[in-house]
């Protein structure tokens, strides 16, 4: 009995010196500081407590998210890495090294948005560049570096939505199993000609039920071709004309079947698409 009250008595201390120490170091605080919302920085105070996470640590994150503050990176990217590692329940240790790859991540898609992207479009669509961030991270993560980025998107700056859309599928395609050359020169060919976002999204939700129905990669490469309009890079007489595969208009033709929605949206760079970070090979917190 006697030793139970002990017991009792040193988790009680331990619970008291735990809320002593996140009531002193505010950490809250310190993610409001770092551009984290209100509502988000309780939110993910409460959510580590929960996961066991000390207050230092969540400071150390904290400081890690101002200093993307800083240099006018969308912070909220990076708090969505965190909250998706504790609610799976990955370490805190694998989540601050994941933060620190998520970094390096970020300013190479910056780099690749800055080089492509229309001045106002960037300027005046913050969302939209959001988003467009999240998708040239994942684009990354499946295998599109820097290089094969600059072939597919061109040398004429485009708008930030219309990045977003080309590198969106070019992720998802990879996803598929596309070979990364194939994607390159389709998508590229696809933007000289003109191809809208719309179109482009649409496609690829038609692409992706394809591909969840089993379809393989060289089939999902002839289907995009031909919903593209393009000639089949598989000879002449592989399909009955453009867009037979799927039952599509042609180069010249109008709407296509309802956009569905695509494998991979561009709102969560994170941790599960193909290489996305926790749990795709290659991501910034993925397994060893």
């Amino acid at each position: 009995m006697r030793r139970a009250r002990l017991l009792l008595m040193v988790w009680l201390a331990t619970q008291a010196i735990g809320a002593m120490a996140w009531a002193s170091v505010a950490p809250v605080v310190a993610l409001r500081q770092a551009g984290v919302p209100a509502l988000q920085a309780q939110r993910l105070v409460r959510e580590a407590r929960a996961s066991g996470v000390g207050a230092t640590i969540v400071e150390r994150w904290a400081r890690r998210l101002s200093a993307l503050h800083r240099q006018r990176f969308p912070v909220s990217l990076a708090v969505d890495q965190i909250f998706e590692g504790l609610m799976k329940g990955v370490s805190a240790a694998r989540i601050s090294g994941g933060l620190r790859v998520f970094a390096r991540e970020l300013a190479g898609a910056r780099q690749t948005l800055d080089r492509h992207a229309t001045l106002k479009s960037i300027g005046g669509h913050p969302r939209a560049v959001r988003h467009a961030l999240s998708d040239l991270v994942i684009a990354r993560r499946a295998g599109l570096d820097g290089g094969a980025l600059d072939r597919l998107l061109g040398r004429r700056r485009l708008r930030v939505s219309r990045i977003s859309a080309y590198v969106q599928v070019a992720a998802d395609l990879r996803g598929w199993g596309v070979a990364r050359s194939d994607v390159v020169r389709t998508l590229g060919a696809a933007r000289r000609k003109g191809i809208s976002r719309a179109r482009l999204l649409a496609l690829d939700g038609v692409l992706a039920r394809k591909a969840a129905a089993g379809q393989g990669p060289r089939d999902l490469r002839r289907m995009l071709r031909a919903g593209l309009g393009l000639p089949s890079s598989m000879g002449p007489g592989s399909l009955s004309g453009p867009g037979a595969a799927m039952g599509m208009p042609g180069a010249g033709g109008g709407a296509m079947v309802g956009p569905g929605p695509s494998a991979m949206t561009g709102s969560g760079a994170g941790m599960t698409g193909p290489g996305g970070g926790m749990s795709g090979p290659g991501g910034a917190m993925g397994r060893p």
